[in-house]
């Protein structure tokens, strides 16, 4: 029925998308001087896809096009959570041109997943003659890793390891990324200007 739930709820959505667009242009503008003194490396601003389709790879690529040409700012960075189902849309947005910052990487088996996704997304573009110098992030979480832990040991009794999980878990990423970012498959991105993740 005109002016129903459904009605309403459609109308805040947009009125909603249409504001995030607009403070997210408005804060990319405000740190574009950091980009463009940074070369890139830094001033960027970032906007997330709906956490709705996180487990839809169609969904989540088609709604970062869409934010990525609705802020049109090259100091934007869409977030896509890495999901099994968010990889294949991290690879292909990036490979398209869009700056991604993946979230909710909470294990190095996700983090592995989506650095390799940035890895064949640079070397695709490499491939088709396209620069593969687009600047991604992967936020790999820590403290939420701990409280999740921490209650669980609680559980257990074993309040002495409190604290610890999430940091030996970010190094272990942290070697893996060392490993990603290395040797002859690296080295042929960095030689034509690739960045790390």
């Amino acid at each position: 029925e005109s002016g129903g739930w459904l009605a309403r709820t459609l109308a805040a959505a947009a009125i909603l998308g249409t504001v995030s667009v607009h403070d997210i242009q408005r804060a990319a503008d405000l740190f574009r001087p950091i980009y463009d003194a940074s070369e890139a490396g830094d001033g960027f601003v970032s906007i997330e896809v709906s956490p709705l389709g996180a487990r839809d790879e169609a969904q989540t690529a088609e709604e970062a096009r869409r934010l990525w040409a609705a802020v049109d700012r090259p100091n934007l960075m869409v977030k896509i959570p890495g999901t099994v189902e968010g990889a294949p849309a991290i690879e292909e947005c990036l490979y398209e041109g869009i700056n991604i910052n993946v979230t909710l990487l909470f294990s190095v088996a996700a983090y592995e997943r989506v650095a390799e996704a940035f890895i064949r997304a640079m070397e695709r573009r490499l491939d088709e003659g396209k620069e593969p110098n687009l600047p991604s992030v992967a936020s790999f979480f820590v403290s939420r890793v701990d409280t999740e832990v921490d209650k669980r040991l609680a559980a257990i009794g074993r309040t002495d390891l409190a604290g610890t999980a999430a940091v030996a878990n970010a190094r272990a990423a942290y070697l893996r990324f060392k490993e990603l970012f290395s040797g002859e498959r690296w080295q042929r991105l960095a030689d034509a200007g690739a960045q790390v993740q």
